[in-house]
């Protein structure tokens, strides 16, 4: 990619490894005097199938499945999170895996932030932890990808829907044998195989992360970011702040990210904050329909076009 000439004379090319506090100088010019335009494309569809994106066209896939047999969400015949068979639904998703595997370009990462699945006895006659999160990343290295270290995200938003209500509780109090509370989720990092990819000095500056964002980010354990609370017509948000990390810490600038569990536009609002482009794709209309108001009242950036599609081929048998 030719260097734009508003760019000259801000990034290093003289080979010599800068300090951290000019990569950070650096980066604030480049974001600063010309921010990398973006495109970002809100689908309404099944992920599925993901015809309308091609192959090997997608640097990074970020997203939150919907939890199995446990928030309402809308009803809808395509709705993974509405099914009541565990293996049938462990089937259905593995096959946006699947995409996923099809879409990223060799290299490309997939990151998946999921929670088991905790049933309280009172809905369903016993307590019972089902793994959902090591089930997935069986199915993803079956796929062909390759694993990286998991992150345990440290949420307190969401506890209650999994404990079975507000201020709910498993198990009797203060008594052995209690029940741990379901608080902590999985960020799946997988990776497809491929070479290591070497940005232009445009794209490594633009892409830097200060030190004490890099060092947050690179901390296996996460508790610094709350979990999103119910709002903006989705059961289970999943919080922009965690979202841009994640694309921070595993692409560039310039790059495309896609969410195949849209919901209500996290994914996109984040990517459009970081400067990639990014493709969403949501099943349940009303959930589509909330992201497009998002980002028709929201004050997106001259830089970044958002475009909505709401007819797309429906998924292979």
């Amino acid at each position: 990619m030719a260097q734009p000439r508003r760019h000259q004379g801000i990034v290093n090319t003289n080979g010599r490894e800068p300090s951290v506090a000019s990569k950070l100088e650096t980066h604030r010019k480049v974001v600063a005097l010309a921010p990398f335009k973006t495109t970002h494309r809100v689908l309404l569809g099944d992920a599925r199938s993901m015809i309308a994106v091609k192959d090997e066209s997608v640097h990074l896939v970020v997203t939150s499945p919907p939890y199995f047999d446990l928030v309402e969400y809308v009803k809808g015949d395509a709705q993974l999170g509405h099914m009541h068979s565990y293996e049938r639904f462990l089937t259905e998703v593995e096959k946006v895996w699947a995409e996923c595997m099809r879409v990223l370009i060799p290299g490309g990462r997939l990151i998946i932030v999921v929670g088991d699945v905790c049933r309280s006895r009172r809905r369903f006659g016993k307590h019972e932890v089902i793994p959902l999160h090591a089930d997935m990343l069986v199915q993803c290295r079956r796929l062909g990808f390759e694993g990286l270290a998991t992150i345990l995200w440290h949420k307190i938003a969401n506890a209650a829907s999994e404990m079975g209500g507000p201020g709910a509780t498993l198990g009797k109090p203060y008594e052995p044998n209690g029940v741990v509370k379901n608080d902590v989720e999985f960020i799946l990092r997988l990776k497809k195989d491929g070479p290591y990819r070497k940005p232009t000095p445009l794209q490594r500056a633009g892409s830097f992360m200060p030190p004490t964002d890099y060092d947050a980010a690179m901390r296996q354990v996460w508790s610094d970011i709350p979990g999103a609370s119910r709002r903006k017509g989705h059961p289970a948000p999943f919080p922009v702040t965690l979202a841009s990390r994640l694309i921070r810490m595993s692409s560039y600038v310039e790059d495309t990210v896609l969410d195949p569990f849209l919901g209500t536009g996290t994914t996109t609002a984040a990517a459009i904050e970081t400067q990639r482009s990014s493709i969403g794709i949501e099943v349940v209309e009303e959930y589509w329909e909330t992201a497009v108001e998002r980002f028709n009242v929201l004050a997106v950036p001259g830089n970044a076009t958002v475009s909505f599609q709401r007819s797309l081929p429906k998924a292979r048998p």
